[in-house]
């Protein structure tokens, strides 16, 4: 019964991403009116994985209409870096790669393919987003994701 709202949070997310006005920039982030009533705030970052260059975005998106105030996220990781087939995939979101803090994110997300993963919460949407405003507050300009490649 939960597989359907995820589904439709999973439709809402992904192809918002595939239709798109001009984006305004904001440092590395950029803002994108998608539709008259979805919103998205995006930070894209390519990598040499392998022997070829990818990108990996992380989308925060917001429905505005009036009926409905949902807030998700979706990240979309570095091609052949995500294999996982369980449907709640476990995200550690850290200010240091190589660190581990007691402030550092723990949450489930779910598994939209083997393409992306999403939270369709509003509570770890918006610590999520606490957490990555703070960190650029505070002179952190990095946030890493990690996440199980494989199960």
């Amino acid at each position: 019964m939960r597989r359907v709202p995820q589904l439709y949070v999973a439709s809402l997310l992904y192809f918002s991403l595939l239709t798109a006005a001009p984006a305004e920039r904001y440092g590395d982030w950029s803002v994108e009116q998608r539709s008259n009533s979805v919103l998205t705030l995006s930070f894209k970052q390519s990598a040499q994985v392998g022997n070829q260059l990818t990108t990996s975005e992380l989308t925060i998106i917001c429905e505005k209409r009036e009926d409905s105030k949902f807030l998700g996220a979706i990240l979309i990781p570095f091609d052949e870096t995500f294999e996982n087939q369980h449907d709640t995939v476990p995200v550690l979101v850290q200010k240091n790669e190589n660190q581990y803090d007691h402030s550092d994110l723990l949450q489930k997300w779910q598994n939209g393919t083997n393409d992306y993963i999403f939270s369709g919460s509003k509570e770890d949407v918006d610590e999520l987003t606490t957490f990555i405003t703070a960190s650029e507050a505070n002179g952190v300009r990095s946030t890493h994701f990690f996440f199980p490649k494989r199960s």
